[in-house]
């Protein structure tokens, strides 16, 4: 697969912690637009490495990252700033949602940081994101007052409120019950099919990966292989032959 028309690219991308065995090696990956894509391995694998490199969170050792066909490796710290505030988004885990403020200026934070000015209009952005993963009536609460599933959901709107180029999603459902995680995954899905996003999700679960339209494994810093049209069997057999050789692609 080529990298023209990608939203992202890594090529041979290592990175290393302290001069020790590397947490990347060599990985080469390209995620066309509109494409869900989950990145899985064992703990340790360097599927959290990878999202960070990917993401611009850090410098990769070696290799190149494209993001829409900017090389990561020609900004300095600033516009790797503005990289991620303006064209990526970023649904993690611990969520980040600020407590002081509530649902609806908790999604439009990313675009006030983008220099868009408080108004009528920027609320009407929030309220539309808000709707979308129904929760517009609970956009002048706090988000201590919503469930996991919830926030979850706040969080999601936030990442696609300043329509970003990418979505990384990090373990995004590791803590939520599992109807409540289909919810999750069923709008991120909606996200990839309706409004034309692109999502990485860093994800241990064979369930979770069987929403996406490709699961990547690595193993020990590597790629060891990619399954088209994840299920969650061919999820789990593929996890376990990971652990012992490299797989082949499947398609």
């Amino acid at each position: 697969m080529t990298e023209n028309g990608a939203a992202l690219a890594l090529d041979g991308v290592s990175h290393s912690y302290g001069g020790g065995a590397p947490a990347l090696d060599a990985v080469s990956l390209v995620v066309p637009r509109g494409r869900f894509v989950a990145v899985m391995g064992r703990s340790g694998s360097g599927k959290s490495t990878l999202l960070r490199c990917a993401a611009g969170l850090e410098r990769p050792t070696a290799g190149t990252v494209r993001i829409g066909g900017t090389d990561l490796a020609t900004l300095k710290s600033a516009g790797l700033t503005r990289l991620r505030r303006d064209r990526v988004g970023f649904v993690f885990q611990s969520l980040n949602l600020v407590s002081a403020l509530n649902v609806r200026e908790n999604v439009t934070l990313p675009l006030l940081l983008a220099g868009a000015r408080e108004g009528r209009e920027l609320d009407g952005r929030a309220l539309a994101g808000l709707a979308a993963v129904g929760l517009a009536d609970r956009a002048e609460d706090v988000p201590e007052n919503l469930s996991g599933g919830q926030r979850q959901r706040v969080a999601i709107a936030r990442a696609l409120v300043n329509e970003p180029e990418v979505v990384f999603a990090d373990e995004p459902t590791a803590a939520l019950d599992p109807v409540t995680a289909a919810g999750v995954l069923a709008l991120l899905r909606r996200a990839v099919d309706e409004r034309g996003r692109t999502v990485v999700l860093v994800t241990h679960d064979p369930v979770a990966a069987a929403w996406t339209d490709e699961a990547v494994f690595l193993e020990s810093g590597r790629m060891v292989g990619r399954l088209d049209r994840p299920d969650e069997a061919g999820v789990r057999a593929a996890l376990g032959a990971s652990a012992g050789q490299h797989l082949a692609v499947a398609r």
